[in-house]
């Protein structure tokens, strides 16, 4: 190619675009690229990816396939769902319970009794403890009778395929998806990324930390994070001792389902799991101390030394 026509060549421009109500939450996405129209198709490409996963993973769509398989106990499954129970499996085994797909049962329980007795909660940690499901080839059979719920793991999967789907898009050079706080990026370029103040009361607190990311994904969930009450499956007992986790993993599935299960594990335990998968952690507990991991400091740009309340 001459000098001339890389010259003449248009520079990539960023195009952006916020949807609310997208899966419950907002979408927030940017493409870098080096025409409009190419950053609409990707758009477009998100957009049409987020609604075809919505339609298998959805617990709120009663057509959903996630929800007629529950209905119907046993069932030929896509690929997509077979993905998400066998990774789901991979990732209760590596929390160590911390997650928990059927973990719905127990906000079911606190929600019709405050206050639970010892009896239930045992009867509650029995049928937790049991076996949630078989997959066989392209067939899988539910065997229990409590509710599955994989936002914890789907809406990162989400984030990714509809990254990596808009990324294919003929000069599309830079993605990234926020979905309702599960980001992916994806291309050369690195994203600066600012994690939210867990413990202020003003909107207009500066961040708890900045970091730079390529090509991965960053999660943040918490009892602050759009008021969630959250629950150890392994006890059935809520948790709160983790105000906010935040995960940096490769892609934005990995770092969902961590985020959820560093709140429910103690700090020390969030730490060494995250060490022994290479990826990033930082924790804020109740009190406002914070707790984080080389592999997180490494890309931090910035970070506040405390939290004050």
């Amino acid at each position: 190619m001459s000098l001339t026509a890389i010259l003449r060549r248009p520079r990539p421009q960023p195009y952006a675009a916020r949807y609310e109500g997208v899966l419950g939450t907002r979408l927030e996405l940017q493409i870098l690229a080096q025409h409009p129209s190419a950053a609409r198709h990707a758009e477009a490409q998100i957009l049409l990816e987020i609604d075809r996963l919505e339609g298998l993973y959805s617990r709120f769509l009663p057509d959903s396939e996630l929800n007629r398989w529950q209905s119907a106990g046993s069932a030929r499954i896509s690929p997509d769902l077979a993905w998400l129970l066998r990774e789901a499996k991979v990732w209760q085994e590596r929390t160590r319970g911390a997650f928990h797909p059927a973990v719905e049962a127990i906000q079911a329980l606190y929600r019709h009794t405050p206050d639970p007795t010892a009896e239930e909660l045992e009867a509650l940690r029995a049928s937790l403890r049991a076996p949630l499901w078989e997959l066989e080839g392209e067939r899988a059979r539910k065997l229990t009778p409590l509710p599955l719920n994989f936002n914890a793991l789907a809406k990162g999967r989400i984030a990714d395929l509809a990254c990596e789907k808009a990324l294919r898009v003929a000069g599309v050079q830079e993605v990234w998806v926020n979905l309702g706080g599960d980001l992916r990026h994806c291309g050369t370029s690195s994203l600066r990324v600012a994690i939210t103040h867990p413990l202020s009361p003003a909107d207009n607190a500066p961040p708890l930390a900045r970091l730079e990311i390529r090509n991965q994904g960053v999660a943040t969930s918490g009892h602050t994070w759009r008021g969630r009450h959250l629950f150890d499956p392994r006890t059935a007992r809520p948790v709160a001792r983790i105000a906010q986790a935040t995960a940096l993993a490769p892609d934005a599935a990995t770092a969902d389902v961590l985020a959820t299960a560093f709140c429910v594990l103690e700090p020390e335990e969030s730490l060494a799991l995250a060490e022994e998968l290479r990826v990033g952690c930082l924790l804020v507990d109740s009190q406002g101390k914070i707790f984080s991991n080389p592999c997180f400091d490494k890309q931090c740009t910035q970070r506040l030394q405390e939290v004050t309340l």
